[in-house]
C-alpha cells in the first residue's frame, strides 16, 4: 500500500509536466528544486522562483514570469554567479536570471539576461556548466549546447539528438559528458568531437551518475545499480537492490550510497559492487540524493526526516522530522542543511544547523 502511494504521487509528478508541456497547470504535484551560493537559496517552487537569505531566511525576492513559467529544476549557477533554470510550463523557456538587485529601484527585481524559447518540450533537468559552455538536457531528447561568452541572443553553438526524455543532471569527468534518459538509456558525449556511445540499460534513469576513476555509477527504475566504463561503455558489474532508484549515488572513500523507493539505503563498495556493510530501513522511501557534510553522510526520508550517517557506520542519526514529504535533495550552505518540503503549507524550506537544530524556516511573503 505504501509503496502503491508513492507510485501514485510519482505518476501525478509526471502528469503534470506532461500537462504543463501541453499547455495545462498542475504545478502542486511537482517537488521543489533547490540550489545556494555564499548568500542565498533558490527555491523553484511552482510559478515561482524565490531568493532566501541564507543568515536568516528572510525573502530576498521572487520571481515570475509574465508567461506563467513553472519552475520544478534545481538551479544552476553560471561561472559569473547567475541562474540558470528552465520552465515546465507551455513557454518552455530556458532563463538566465541576475539574482543581483538595483538597490535604486523600488520593489527591484532579478533581471533576466538572457533566454532561450527554441526548445521542444520542457526542462526539468538541471543543466551542467563547465566554465562558460553550458550541456541543457530538454525533455524533447535534445541536449542543447550554450556558449555564455557570445554576445547577443544566439549563445546556441550545438544540438545533440539523444532520443527519450531527458530529466536528469548531466555529469562530467572532464573528457565526456554523462547523460542519462527515462527511455533506458545512457549517452555518453566525447566534449571535443559530440561523438556519442550509448549504454542500454534494463530502466529509466532519473538521477545522475556518480563519476570517478573512469567509471560511471548509475541506478535505475529496474532495481539495480550499474557501473559502467566510461572509455567503451561496458558494464563492470551490476548489483540487484529491493526496489527503483529515483535519486544519484553518493561517491565517498570508494563506497557508494544510496536509497530506494523500497526506503533502502544502500553502502555498495564501488570496486565491484559488493556491500560494504549491510543496508539499513529507516522509515521511508528514499527519493534524493545524498549529500557530504563534514565527512558525514546527510539523506531524507519521504517521510520528512532527515538522517546523518557517519562514514563506515549504518546505524543513523535523525536530524529532523517534518511534518511534511521531502523528495529534493537536501542542500548543504555554509553550516546550514537546508531541506525543501513537499507541498508544505506552513514552510517552503526549512534550514538545519548539522546537529539538527531549527535555525529558521521560510514562508513567502504575501
Amino acid at each position: 500500500m505504501k509503496n502503491n502511494r508513492l507510485l501514485l504521487i510519482l505518476v501525478l509528478a509526471l502528469m503534470a509536466l506532461t500537462l504543463s508541456a501541453c499547455g495545462g497547470r498542475v504545478p502542486t504535484a511537482t517537488w521543489p528544486g533547490l540550489a545556494a551560493d555564499g548568500e542565498n537559496a533558490y527555491l523553484a517552487n511552482g510559478t515561482t522562483l524565490y531568493a532566501i537569505r541564507i543568515s536568516d531566511g528572510e525573502q530576498v525576492w521572487a520571481f515570475s514570469s509574465d508567461e506563467k513559467s513553472t519552475f520544478y529544476a534545481n538551479p544552476a549557477f553560471t561561472s559569473d554567479g547567475q541562474l540558470l533554470i528552465g520552465s515546465t510550463g507551455n513557454d518552455r523557456t530556458f532563463y538566465r536570471i541576475n539574482p543581483e538587485l538595483n538597490p535604486d529601484v523600488e520593489n527591484p527585481q532579478p533581471t533576466v539576461t538572457w533566454s532561450f524559447n527554441d526548445a521542444k518540450d520542457h526542462w526539468v533537468a538541471t543543466p551542467l556548466v563547465v566554465g562558460e559552455i553550458v550541456y541543457a538536457p530538454n525533455a524533447d531528447g535534445n541536449i542543447y549546447i550554450f556558449d555564455l561568452s557570445i554576445t547577443g541572443e544566439n549563445k546556441l553553438v550545438d544540438t545533440v539528438e539523444l532520443g527519450g526524455k531527458l530529466w536528469a543532471k548531466p555529469a562530467t569527468d572532464g573528457e565526456r559528458i554523462f547523460v542519462a534518459s527515462l527511455d533506458h538509456h545512457l549517452h555518453i558525449i566525447d566534449m571535443k568531437t559530440l561523438a556519442v556511445d550509448t549504454v542500454v540499460l534494463g530502466g529509466a534513469v532519473n538521477g545522475t551518475p556518480a563519476i570517478q576513476d573512469g567509471k560511471a555509477y548509475i541506478g535505475s527504475f529496474d532495481s539495480a545499480l550499474i557501473a559502467i566504463n566510461a572509455a567503451d561503455g561496458s558494464v563492470d558489474w551490476t548489483t540487484p537492490v529491493n526496489s527503483w532508484i529515483w535519486g544519484g549515488p553518493l561517491l565517498v572513500d570508494g563506497v557508494l550510497y544510496f536509497g530506494d523507493l523500497e526506503g533502502n539505503f544502500y553502502m555498495l563498495n564501488a570496486a565491484d559492487g559488493q556491500a560494504k556493510l549491510d543496508s539499513i530501513q529507516p522509515d521511508g522511501a528514499i527519493l534524493a540524493s545524498p549529500i557530504l557534510v563534514d565527512g558525514k553522510i546527510v539523506f531524507v526520508t519521504e517521510n520528512g526526516t532527515v538522517y546523518m550517517l557517519e562514514v563506515g557506520s549504518n546505524s543513523p542519526v535523525s536530524l529532523e522530522k517534518l511534518e511534511a514529504k521531502i523528495y529534493t535533495d537536501p542542500v548543504l550552505a555554509g553550516d546550514l542543511i537546508l531541506v525543501a518540503p513537499f507541498q508544505d503549507e506552513t514552510s517552503l524550506l526549512v534550514a538545519l544547523d548539522k546537529e539538527g537544530k531549527q535555525a529558521w524556516s521560510f514562508t513567502p511573503k504575501k
